[in-house]
């Protein structure tokens, strides 16, 4: 399991030997690349030449092309026609069959298949949980394929009244880093090494249960389409459409936003996450800590060789992410999550793989760590502020903010923000933070959010014991 770096290295407080080809690698990196990555632009060379004619500012504002902007289509005004085409398929067409050389570089959109925003328009209740780490074996011992079933049948399946709603905020499945086939073959061995499991979400969705499904940097091939047809296939057969996956994150308008939040932490960024939902990641770049771990049998200069490629190969993915083709990918996702176009590619810059400031923060995090010395946060990340803030400055502001991925269950207020912070933690046996369940690990972590007729929001973080203490 790729684990984040705190924690690891630790040895009863003294310095582990056993990481010091691995801390010095990291710093080596970090002396070649810091340079190398001070050379790659902020801004795509297309939106630089749009800024410089003052295009790009008119074109935000009209979402179009005015007849009179002809005068403008020189060399750099050739960019003029791209932009406005990520805007919305409807207007491509039209385009195409002008500019008929074009047309290789307009992206397909998303598939609409059981993806989407979750509307409430009347009362409902969120389950929300993450970080189970599901794999095609059962050795976790918190035993979490066996203390899910008896959640889902105790608390969800008994309760009575609103809709209910079960979110898994990422890591739900140990899925990543697979071809087509293989992911197809993995998910059906991890569900039938947990057949309580797999019985428990299917027993749901035949309750009428919605099941969404937040991908995560353990799971990121549930995304594909294949993929996630077949998880819809197998814990829904009569009605697909109960079973929701979500490449990114999921959008309650007004209750709340879930992401699982590899995305804002740099070594595990993936700029190009939608493409996954396109293509599958066989044609992505690992993400550097992922290709640190991808083959640990290999010496560490040939793995600090590979997180020096993705270091590089993230840094170019960040200038794509902001030219036309992956434009059309957020706007069609800005159809699906019912959110405004400008909020979502906001969102999606909102956080950036910067090699100058990722490696020299992860070195000294491995070696405090390895020094013994734990890098923990109490409150609420930056990020998360950030997201809230940037959803209510275009009018789409929600009570909640759900995200995992650390594996510390926390909730807190966001600075002069009025969305409540949750972070679901795990139910893994890798738990860190302060919590109850790093010293009971019969508690477990989740979230519960419940939406009354009028709109109105309760909940909060919560702990789970299977004795029903």
């Amino acid at each position: 399991m790729i684990n984040t770096l705190d924690g690891t290295c630790r040895s009863e407080g003294r310095w582990n030997a056993r990481y010091l080809w691995p801390t010095v690698m990291w710093i080596v990196v970090v002396v070649v690349l810091i340079g190398a990555g001070a050379f790659v632009p902020d801004v795509p060379r297309d939106e630089l030449a749009l800024r410089e004619l003052g295009i790009a500012d008119a074109l935000s504002r009209i979402q179009g092309i005015q007849p009179d902007i002809e005068g403008h289509f020189g060399w750099p005004g050739l960019f003029a026609l791209r932009a406005p085409m990520g805007r919305a398929r409807h207007r491509t067409a039209p385009m195409l069959a002008e500019a008929p050389w074009l047309e290789d570089d307009v992206a397909a959109p998303l598939p609409s298949a059981h993806s989407g925003t979750a509307r409430v328009s009347h009362a409902a209740r969120w389950w929300l949980l993450s970080d189970l780490h599901l794999g095609a074996t059962d050795d976790d011992p918190r035993c979490p394929g066996r203390v899910l079933p008896q959640f889902l049948c105790r608390e969800v399946l008994a309760a009575s009244g609103p809709q209910q709603h079960i979110a898994f905020v990422g890591d739900t499945f140990e899925l990543a880093g697979f071809a087509e086939d293989e992911s197809l073959a993995r998910l059906e061995s991890i569900l039938t090494r947990h057949p309580d499991t797999f019985w428990a979400l299917q027993a749901c969705a035949a309750r009428g249960v919605q099941l969404h499904f937040v991908c995560g940097n353990h799971d990121a091939e549930l995304a594909r389409p294949s993929v996630a047809a077949r998880l819809s296939a197998l814990l829904s057969p009569a009605e697909p459409a109960r079973v929701r996956v979500y490449p990114w994150f999921l959008h309650v308008p007004r209750v709340l936003v879930a992401e699982h939040g590899h995305q804002h932490h740099a070594l595990h960024r993936m700029p190009e996450v939608l493409r996954v939902a396109v293509n599958g990641t066989d044609g992505l770049d690992l993400p550097p800590l992922a290709a640190w771990h991808a083959d640990p049998s290999k010496s560490p200069l040939s793995r600090a060789a590979a997180v020096a490629r993705a270091c590089l190969a993230s840094e170019r993915a960040e200038r794509r992410v902001r030219e036309l083709a992956y434009f059309e990918l957020l706007q069609a996702e800005s159809l699906r999550l019912a959110l405004d176009e400008v909020a979502v590619r906001e969102l999606a810059h909102l956080s950036r793989f910067r090699t100058v400031s990722a490696l020299p923060v992860a070195a000294t995090r491995m070696v405090l760590a390895a020094a013994g010395r734990r890098v923990a946060g109490r409150r609420a990340p930056a990020a998360a502020a950030r997201f809230a803030h940037t959803l209510e400055a275009h009018g789409a502001g929600v009570a909640w903010y759900v995200s995992a991925h650390t594996h510390r269950a926390l909730e807190s207020a966001l600075e002069a923000c009025p969305t409540r912070y949750i972070n679901t933690g795990t139910w893994s046996s890798d738990v860190r933070g302060r919590g109850p369940d790093q010293t009971d690990r019969r508690a477990f972590p989740y979230a519960v959010v419940d939406v009354a007729r009028d709109g109105t929001t309760s909940g909060g973080l919560r702990y789970w014991r299977p004795n029903g203490g």
